[in-house]
């Protein structure tokens, strides 16, 4: 591909994703974030996180990256609290997870990779509808151990942005397997003035992201 055709792609993707959103998208409703509690099946009081993100693809600027070809990632993080009546409540532990969505133009699919510790879930989905249904109809539930008596409740955070050029060379290298550094030599002149693109794309349009929290009701452990 010739320099002239890369800036012109440039151009294209520049315009996409810096136009203002239409007055659909503006009525929209807001990315929300809520954190409901599990049943609780060991009797003791314990309950689960069920952490649910609803209209995080609302927002156009998302939407634009990702049809830009910018994968979009989904940060969760879930922490366990405990009250204490009198004193500053007290941390106790966290769990963190990815959610990395990508759009497959050739195929027109989208992947969504679900990387939590130990495992790693893959799936695809036809037509923008069909992703936004996905995602807000998943509720993770996180089990957390709770070693003593008390009160607790759940802190939960979700931080959605598109990855940078540094993350796409590490979502590639995991895509495929490969966890070493990715080799630098070798690279042809249509992947080099790409990595350009990339980021002078970046440096215009900046990195747009949504941020939302949520917090549960409490619960006793017996």
């Amino acid at each position: 591909m010739t320099p002239r055709s890369w800036l012109i792609i440039l151009a294209m993707m520049v315009i996409s994703v810096v136009s203002p959103p239409t007055a659909a998208a503006q009525e929209q409703r807001a990315a929300a974030l809520t954190v409901g509690l599990s049943p609780d099946t060991a009797r003791n009081g314990r309950r689960d996180p069920l952490i649910r993100a609803q209209f995080l693809l609302s927002d156009p600027r998302l939407l634009s990256m990702l049809g830009s070809g910018f994968p979009l990632r989904m940060h969760y993080r879930a922490e366990l609290w405990r009250s204490r009546s009198g004193w500053f409540d007290a941390f106790e532990r966290v769990v963190e997870w990815d959610v990395v969505v990508r759009h497959e133009p050739l195929l027109d699919q989208y992947a969504v990779t679900t990387i939590m510790p130990g495992r790693t879930r893959e799936n695809r989905y036809t037509g923008i509808e069909t992703l936004t249904s996905a995602i807000d109809g998943v509720a993770f539930q996180i089990a957390f151990r709770v070693s003593e008596r008390g009160d607790y409740y759940y802190n939960a955070s979700l931080q959605v942005s598109t990855l940078s050029d540094s993350d796409l060379d590490e979502l590639e290298r995991f895509l495929r397997g490969d966890l070493g550094p990715a080799a630098s030599e070798g690279r042809d002149f249509g992947d080099a003035v790409g990595r350009g693109a990339t980021r002078l794309l970046l440096k215009l349009a900046g990195l747009p992201s949504v941020r939302v929290e949520g917090r549960s009701s409490r619960f006793r452990v017996r």
